[in-house]
């Protein structure tokens, strides 16, 4: 009875273990996600406007909507790692939570390099604009993992929506192109922006 009772605490521990952690870490996932996906949201709407000729496409005020929202995200960003400094990631699910988004976020720079050399290589605006297109899909298989790791059914939906739009990015890249910034204006508003906020307001509640 009492080997039996030690089993049980030790597979309890176990599995505290796997989990713990987690909270501190969606916390700054989702703060991050918040911020970029209103502010990236943001740009591409105001670009959409653009094709419309309802927003200045010269100017101070065309640059500022190119340059201000990706200067605004590194430094809210830097205020979030400092802040977050001294946050510890333990527990392998949290460990692998935190690890499928960097791994997302790095592969989406290095795609990034990738496609802007390529563009310029070839001289073909056109090429650049499937880097949104391979981020969508990162995110979806990053979404995907939370979902398996966190098995939250709202998770899997958010995910879903990522592959959705990857395919309709692809499809509105050789159509319209304000359907194709319409798109992905809506994309990082409603599958980034919106579940950042409800992991970074709940993590923060439970906390």
């Amino acid at each position: 009875m009492a080997t039996d009772l030690q089993t049980a605490r030790d597979d309890l521990a176990y599995l505290r273990g796997l989990v713990s952690g987690t909270g501190a870490m969606q916390a700054t996932i989702g703060e991050a996600f918040f911020w970029a996906g209103l502010l990236y949201g943001g740009q591409c709407f105001l670009h959409w406007l653009q094709v419309l000729g309802l927003a200045p496409d010269q100017g101070t005020a065309a640059l500022a909507i190119v340059w201000l929202p990706t200067v605004l995200f590194c430094g809210v960003l830097a205020v979030i790692i400092w802040k977050d400094r001294k946050t510890k990631t333990t527990g392998a699910a949290a460990r692998a939570l935190g690890s499928v988004f960097q791994g997302a976020g790095l592969a989406n720079l290095v795609m990034a390099f990738v496609f802007g050399y390529g563009a310029q290589h070839t001289e073909s605006f056109g090429l650049w604009l499937y880097h949104p297109i391979v981020v969508c899909m990162f995110q979806g298989v990053a979404w995907y993992v939370a979902w398996s790791i966190l098995r939250r059914t709202w998770l899997a939906f958010v995910a879903a929506g990522w592959f959705i739009a990857t395919v309709s990015l692809g499809v509105a890249v050789h159509g319209d192109i304000g359907a194709y910034l319409l798109i992905l204006s809506m994309t990082l508003t409603f599958l980034m922006a919106v579940p950042g906020w409800v992991i970074w307001r709940g993590s923060r509640k439970a906390a």
